[in-house]
């Protein structure tokens, strides 16, 4: 794989107070094009789940201008495993497949089938419950001195289940969302809420909440996606390996990015004042 080297210049200070420059090489690996799959089945409560959208494009270069390209041409389809019933994704044109029978049942197990340029990739992933939001609230908090405002979504926890949940805050005023994700382990049966905080939330803005039920594998994967997210500076430690589900039946070595999932998910929001 060819690399790519990136010029950058170091300013020191000396005990003197004598500032030089250095320039440095530093060696960065291109992996080259991967297949990224955003395949997320969201059954919205209220709704009959039927229409469905997987997204596929390859990634390009870290440094590169260029934005991720959009996957043409690729035969899409899932399988219920338990009902044997496949649903054709039709493809739509920049990478989006859609379907608008799916059929969502909840504990079935589904598999993601994705032939493209003569390779074939799978997945598989049982649909997961969700819970509806009990409330949205809003308060005040104070932290080091700065007053910020805080979200919570409330929502009961079922006892008689292992749980894993995703939250996601969607502010009207940013094109950024924020992850949250939480297991039961501490809070079975009982109520509990996640929250969100930011410093300038502000009266009129609208933030949309979406609460998922997820797998406890694909908790896993967001945990480590939203450390990494949180990651700051130049010096940060290494990131671990963010290894979707997804997999090339032809060459297992390949690196997928992405992850299948299924899951039914509530939707509300709330309104600054």
């Amino acid at each position: 794989m060819k690399n790519t080297y990136i010029k950058l210049v170091i300013s020191c200070l000396t005990l003197l107070i004598v500032s030089c420059t250095e320039t440095v090489d530093v060696d960065v690996p291109n992996g080259g094009e991967r297949l990224v799959v955003e395949a997320s089945i969201l059954w919205e409560k209220g709704t009959t789940g039927q229409n469905q959208e997987i997204k596929l494009s390859k990634s390009t270069e870290y440094f590169t201008d260029e934005l991720d390209i959009p996957v043409e041409g690729a035969i899409v389809s899932i399988t219920n495993n338990n009902s044997s019933e496949i649903f054709d994704f039709q493809n739509e044109g920049n990478g989006i497949y859609s379907s608008n029978n799916f059929n969502p049942i909840i504990g079935d197990s589904y598999s993601l089938d994705i032939n493209y340029e003569g390779e074939h990739y799978v997945a598989t992933e049982t649909f997961t419950s969700g819970i509806e939001i009990s409330s949205i609230t809003q308060s005040i908090e104070s932290r080091m001195g700065n007053d910020e405002i805080n979200i919570k979504v409330n929502y009961n926890d079922p006892e008689s289940t292992k749980d894993f949940y995703l939250a996601e805050f969607i502010p009207s005023h940013k094109p950024l969302l924020s992850l949250v994700s939480s297991k039961d382990e501490f809070y079975n049966g009982n109520n509990f809420f996640m929250e969100y905080e930011e410093e300038d939330l502000e009266t009129g803005v609208q933030v949309e909440v979406k609460l998922h039920g997820i797998s406890e594998d694909y908790y896993n994967y967001i945990e480590i996606l939203i450390s990494q997210l949180g990651e700051k500076g130049p010096f940060q430690t290494t990131p671990a390996a963010l290894k979707g589900n997804c997999v090339n039946i032809n060459n297992s070595e390949e690196e997928v990015l992405g992850y299948f999932r299924l899951s039914e998910v509530d939707i509300d929001s709330i309104t600054i004042d």
